[in-house]
């Protein structure tokens, strides 16, 4: 069996999720890429703040079916741990991004914001134990896909 580098993290209510700030801000309300290299989810691609604005977007989105701590259901997929891996390992960022936009919420897909929508990703980013960073992750195809869903 395959092990994984996922590092489960108890799931933080909002008051104790910590606020990074002072990114540059581009037009599409996300911040600027540090660099165009290819990276991964390893190399802290979010920030908390965004984190923790996701938190909240994906309490009134998703909880009713991925659940309150993630793990999904007998309907829908765990955003989380071992299952999670298996997803979406080895894929980018943009692919996991656009499944999202495109499906979710199942009764009103494509119904957020685009901004919405990347809040909600670093959440679950975050949720899997990954470092958050200086930078807002980007509602940006073009940066998403140079972003690698790396279990470690």
């Amino acid at each position: 069996m395959r092990r994984f580098g996922w590092r489960l993290l108890p799931l933080m209510s909002l008051a104790t999720v910590s606020c990074a700030g002072g990114a540059a801000v581009t037009e599409s309300g996300g911040a600027a890429p540090a660099t165009s290299q290819a990276t991964s989810v390893r190399d802290g691609v979010y920030t908390r703040a965004q984190a923790a604005r996701g938190a909240a977007e994906y309490a009134a989105a998703c909880s009713s079916c991925h659940a309150a701590d993630l793990r999904g259901n007998s309907n829908a997929p765990s955003l989380v741990g071992a299952s999670f891996a298996f997803l979406w390992e080895d894929k980018s960022l943009d692919e996991l991004f656009t499944t999202i936009r495109t499906l979710m919420p199942t009764n009103a897909p494509g119904s957020l914001s685009a901004s919405v929508y990347v809040e909600i990703l670093a959440y679950i980013l975050e949720a899997n134990g990954l470092p958050a960073g200086r930078a807002e992750l980007v509602a940006d195809p073009d940066v998403l896909g140079r972003i690698a869903i790396a279990g470690g």
